[in-house]
């Protein structure tokens, strides 16, 4: 007779090592880690200026037009598209800006354990998608409005069309996907047309367009079209601007020396590494085997066909990120999953080609634990952004005329015909928190504004202290990058100050 604990652990191995439980923990992890906190998640750099687009869109229901500025969006209006839906039914939130960039993510990795499942075995697939989901790279570009989970699911969506060609589906799933990818993020969406190819010559399965099994893949070509419209809409429209800019990029990037070779150590190397630290020993040895078994002329064609599938894959994000001359860990993000799969191909063999129960066991235990500490735990402070910006919302509404722009009171200006810096970030966090515009002012236009009368304006907090020397200013609420403030003077400034700093007083104790 064995005492109850070595029932109940072995009870409970048995569990941990079945196929359907493994996978509903780590379905219930994913949607944990990329939902949790999501309706208080802060929202900078870029995705602040497209979450600003997003709701403009969804107030004049313009989807067709989508501009920075001046200059028509080449990069795809998918993401647009649907942040601004969600935003029409669910409000301007965090959530609702964020929620299909986070469930393409979860796409993502629901995709790369069936690519890994497919070509090595359930196990690997397991890992690569755990490997995927606790990437940072991965989770921070995942969890704001950036369109490279659009373009990543897409991306493996047409390789699983690929691969399983010989379905009736896969033709129209391979475009289908690419075309998803196409809208998301433009010309990148287009790398599963190098893959495929690339592949099917290794595989010895490539045909002439003019044999049988290429006229079917021919027929559903055209699906293509569908997100090349868009662009054609564009040059109808805009003309040839719209391609300018990234004709641009690419002469400019094309001047290569030393510091941009630095630049692509420095973030594609060194960062990469440093935000893979968990995975990259495994990484670096999943490498090391499929270079071997890709050049080893003993291993089977199907295999060393797929090996080198995934390194050309990795080896072409690398090559087509390094071409661009800004250069930033994100362009890495299709890359990602070809990466899980190696480094879950390390890991396998480690662990001799077993899953052993205490890895299920883990993950399951810390979801649990932070889901109980979020629970259990008061709400942090910084969580309080999006509270304050609608408290600043309301005061605006009620000191400006109705859809005029919010004055910016900033100590920098820039000569006539440009921006000041920190521009676009106010223009997309006024768009997307306020449904306003935002208007650069300098200290002497508030300053003869505020002799007609007290108006109510921002102040970015690093040019805060200047401006408050220079103006008589009622602070009412500040956020982490602004202070609403009233201009003006007398009694009736001290009274709003009061009245607002009981008022955040009061939310703060209420939250």
């Amino acid at each position: 007779m064995h005492p109850p604990g070595i029932l109940l652990s072995r009870d409970l191995s048995a569990l941990l090592d079945h196929r359907a439980v493994r996978w509903a923990i780590l379905i219930t992890a994913v949607f944990f880690l990329l939902f949790a906190h999501a309706n208080q998640a802060r929202i900078y750099s870029d995705a602040i200026r497209y979450s600003g687009e997003a709701r403009a869109m969804a107030d004049s229901g313009e989807y067709a037009t989508l501009r920075f500025g001046q200059e028509p969006n080449h990069h795809g209006p998918l993401l647009f598209w649907l942040s601004a839906f969600a935003i029409k039914t669910l409000g301007p939130t965090p959530f609702a800006a964020t929620l299909f960039s986070r469930l393409f993510g979860v796409g993502c990795v629901v995709m790369t354990a069936w690519l890994g499942s497919y070509l090595f075995g359930e196990k690997i697939g397991w890992i690569s998608a755990l490997a995927l989901a606790t990437n940072y790279t991965f989770f921070r570009n995942t969890t704001t409005l950036r369109m490279d989970s659009g373009l990543t699911f897409g991306v493996l969506l047409a390789l699983a069309g690929y691969l399983r060609g010989e379905r009736r589906w896969g033709p129209p799933l391979f475009y289908g996907g690419i075309a998803v990818a196409v809208l998301a993020k433009s010309i990148p969406g287009l790398l599963p047309l190098f893959l495929a190819p690339f592949h099917a010559i290794l595989a010895r399965q490539f045909y002439w367009p003019w044999r049988k099994p290429s006229i079917r893949w021919l027929c559903w070509s055209p699906l293509l079209l569908v997100p090349l419209a868009w662009w054609g809409y564009l040059s109808m429209h805009y003309g040839t601007a719209v391609f300018s800019s990234i004709v641009a990029d690419f002469q400019e990037s094309s001047h290569a020396d030393i510091s941009r070779l630095y630049q692509f150590f420095e973030i594609y190397v060194f960062g990469f590494g440093l935000s893979y630290i968990l995975w990259l020993p495994f990484a670096l040895v999943g490498t090391r085997m499929a270079l071997r078994g890709a050049f080893d002329s003993k291993t089977e064609t199907g295999k060393r066909a797929v090996l080198g599938l995934l390194l050309g894959w990795i080896g072409i994000v690398f090559l087509s990120g390094g071409l661009k001359p800004g250069e930033y860990e994100r362009y890495l993000m299709p890359a990602l999953p070809a990466i899980s799969i190696m480094s879950a191909m390390a890991v396998v063999h480690i662990l001799r080609d077993r899953i052993p129960a205490w890895l299920p066991g883990t993950v399951a235990a810390l979801t649990v634990a932070a889901a109980i500490g979020m629970t259990c735990l008061p709400v942090s402070a910084k969580f309080g952004e999006r509270q304050r910006m609608a408290a600043m919302e309301e005061i605006l509404y009620r000191r400006l005329v109705p859809h005029s722009p919010v004055p910016i009171i900033r100590t920098t200006t820039m000569s006539k015909g440009k921006n000041p810096p920190g521009f676009w970030a106010d223009q997309g966090r006024c768009r997307f928190f306020f449904g306003r515009d935002s208007r650069p002012t300098t200290i002497a236009e508030a300053r003869e504004a505020a002799a007609r009368g007290r108006f109510a304006a921002i102040v970015p907090k690093a040019d805060y202290p200047v401006v408050a020397d220079q103006l008589k200013l009622a602070p009412l609420i500040e956020t982490d990058f602004w202070v609403l403030v009233e201009v003006g003077s007398g009694n009736d400034i001290v009274l709003a100050s009061q009245r607002a700093s009981n008022k955040g007083s009061s939310e703060t104790a209420s939250e």
